[in-house]
């Protein structure tokens, strides 16, 4: 695009060339561009204090040449590079060695867990595991009851309930099979029924057991 820009305005651009060339080069002297009033008030004032200012700035100083040309700078120390290695390999030696030289543990979530939490404060494990546990069961896992067994504010936990939410898997509709979610929270809910469902069928059993002992009492 912009090459065809370029080649369409050049005509214009080239247009009576010539002409306008002679007329800027027949020109006496080209217009200076206008000054600061700052800068005529520093030539003003430099003019009055020296007048032959523009004499000695176009002639050369043979007393200034003279004294460069005796000036000689020389270095006796040796170069920055060796002296900055130096430090270097010093500051090495110094460093001390390591004592215990066992791989660390890889922990669960890449950092070592506190072993004591505060009141107020929770660890990531413990967020973690409650917030799956009020989607799996929302009713039942209250933010009153986090609060209680976790020693956390209520209103905190119902802001943790309300911004967080563990991952799940979606699957989108397909023409076989309808839109569902089949993350942790689906497998965890039905984990849930059959965890109860053997709970109620363990006390029922007991229960059972319990009134065949007394009949045979």
């Amino acid at each position: 695009m912009g090459a065809l820009m370029t080649k369409a305005l050049r005509p214009i651009k080239s247009f009576n060339i010539e002409n306008r060339a002679h007329r800027v080069i027949s020109k006496d002297k080209p217009v200076p561009a206008p000054r600061y009033p700052d800068n005529i008030e520093d030539l003003k004032r430099t003019l009055e204090l020296n007048p032959d200012i523009d004499e000695k700035l176009d002639k050369k100083d043979e007393g200034l040449d003279i004294r460069l040309k005796d000036v000689y700078v020389t270095s006796h120390g040796r170069p920055e590079v060796d002296v900055t290695e130096e430090l270097r390999l010093k500051a090495k030696s110094k460093r001390a060695l390591p004592l215990d030289r066992t791989v660390p543990p890889e922990y669960d979530f890449g950092f070592k867990e506190p072993e004591k939490v505060t009141y107020g404060r929770t660890t990531l494990r413990d967020a973690i595991n409650f917030i799956s546990a009020h989607q799996t069961s929302p009713n039942e896992v209250t933010a009153s009851k986090i609060a209680l067994e976790y020693k956390l504010k209520e209103e905190d936990v119902e802001s943790v309930l309300k911004y967080f939410k563990t991952y799940e898997v979606y699957l989108p509709e397909t023409k076989k099979t309808p839109e569902m979610f089949v993350g942790p929270a689906a497998m965890r809910k039905q984990l849930y029924k059959l965890d109860t469902k053997e709970i109620e069928d363990k006390k029922d059993s007991v229960v059972a057991n319990t009134e065949r002992s007394k009949d045979t009492a």
